[in-house]
C-alpha cells in the first residue's frame, strides 16, 4: 500500500509564499498612475510640480464634460489646450523694427496653457473655469495616447529638407532623453516659416535623484509640444530653431507600466470644442484614429 505523499512548509516558507503571492497580485492588478501634480511618485519618492498644468479661471463658467467610451487601457489623464497661435498681420505697423523681427519676438513670449480634467467613474472627465474659445484635448491612456491637437491653421506646405532640419533640432536638445520620436509635425515653409511638433521623449537609462541614489528600473516619459521657427536658409541649408516647449505631460514608469515610447493616435472628436459661458456637454467620444492633418506622421520607435 503506498504513502500518500503530503508537503508541509515551515511558518519562514509559508510566510514567504503569502508575501510572493501578495506581490504578483499587487503587480497584476495595478494600474498606471494617474496624473496627479503634486502628488509624490511611488519610484523615486519625489514630488511632480503643481504648476506643470494652468490654473483656471474661477470667473470664467465654461467647462467641457463628456466620457471617454471604451479606451484601449486605463484612462490615467484628459488635458485641454487653447487653440492659440501669434497673430503677425498687423506687425508692420509696430515701431523697434522689420515685421518679420516682431513676429519672432510674439512667437517667443507666446504662453501656451494645458489644463488638467478631473476624472469620474466610467471614464468621465470634465474641465470648469475655461476662458472663451476653441479648445484641444489629449488622452493619455496607459499603453497610448490619443490627440486632436491643431498644429497649424495655414495648409501645410513644409519640405522634406524642412523636416529633416526640424528633426535634427530636436534630436540635439535635451540630452537627459536618449529616446526620442516626432509624433507629427505640420506648419508652413520659408523665411520664418513656423511649425509645430508633439514630440514624445523616454529617458531609458538610469536615473540618478537629487540624493544621488541612481534608480535603474524607472524610467522618464515627456510629451511635449514644441514650437519651432525657420531661420531661412544657409550654405548648410535649410535651418530650423526651437523657440518654445510646453510639456503636455510627464511620467515616471515602472515596472509594471508599459515602458519605452507609446503610440500616439490623432483623434478628429478631440479637437476644436467650442467653449463659450458654460460647461459644454460633449458626449461620449470614442477614442479612434483618424486621419491625421499634413504628412509627416512618424511611427514610433521600437521600444528599448
Amino acid at each position: 500500500m503506498k504513502r500518500k505523499r503530503t508537503t508541509t512548509f515551515s511558518a519562514p516558507a509559508v510566510t514567504t509564499i503569502a508575501a510572493v503571492l501578495t506581490v504578483v497580485t499587487v503587480l497584476s492588478s495595478r494600474a498606471g498612475i494617474k496624473i496627479n501634480p503634486g502628488n509624490m511618485s511611488p519610484y523615486s519618492k519625489t514630488h511632480v510640480s503643481v504648476n506643470l498644468y494652468s490654473r483656471t479661471d474661477p470667473d470664467a463658467g465654461g467647462g467641457i464634460r463628456g466620457v471617454l467610451s471604451e479606451p484601449p487601457s486605463e484612462v490615467l489623464g484628459v488635458l485641454a489646450m487653447p487653440q492659440k497661435f501669434p497673430t503677425i498681420s498687423a506687425l508692420s505697423d509696430l515701431e523697434g523694427g522689420a515685421s518679420a523681427k516682431n513676429a519672432r519676438s510674439v512667437n517667443s513670449d507666446m504662453t501656451n496653457q494645458v489644463y488638467l480634467a478631473s476624472l469620474g467613474s466610467d471614464n468621465a472627465f470634465s474641465f470648469s473655469g475655461l476662458p472663451p474659445g476653441k479648445y484641444d484635448l489629449f488622452v493619455l491612456c496607459e499603453n497610448c495616447f490619443y490627440e486632436g491637437l491643431l498644429l497649424s491653421r495655414e495648409e501645410r506646405t513644409l519640405k522634406p529638407e524642412d523636416v529633416k532640419s526640424i528633426k535634427a533640432k530636436i534630436t540635439e536638445s535635451n540630452p537627459f532623453f536618449n529616446v526620442k520620436n516626432q509624433h507629427r509635425i505640420d506648419g508652413v515653409t520659408g523665411s520664418y516659416g513656423k511649425a509645430r511638433v508633439i514630440e514624445q521623449e523616454v529617458r531609458t537609462l538610469p536615473v540618478t535623484l537629487q540624493s544621488a541614489e541612481v534608480l535603474k528600473h524607472i524610467q522618464i516619459r515627456s510629451i511635449k509640444l514644441c514650437l519651432m521657427e525657420s531661420i531661412g536658409t544657409t550654405k548648410l541649408g535649410t535651418q530650423w530653431e526651437m523657440k518654445k516647449t510646453r510639456e503636455i505631460t510627464r511620467q515616471e514608469v515602472g515596472p509594471p507600466d508599459t515602458k519605452g515610447v507609446i503610440p500616439g493616435f490623432f483623434c478628429k472628436a478631440l479637437q476644436g470644442i467650442r467653449v463659450s459661458s458654460s460647461v459644454k456637454d460633449i458626449g461620449s467620444v470614442s477614442l479612434k484614429a483618424d486621419p491625421a492633418p499634413g504628412v509627416e506622421t512618424q511611427a514610433p520607435a521600437a521600444k528599448p
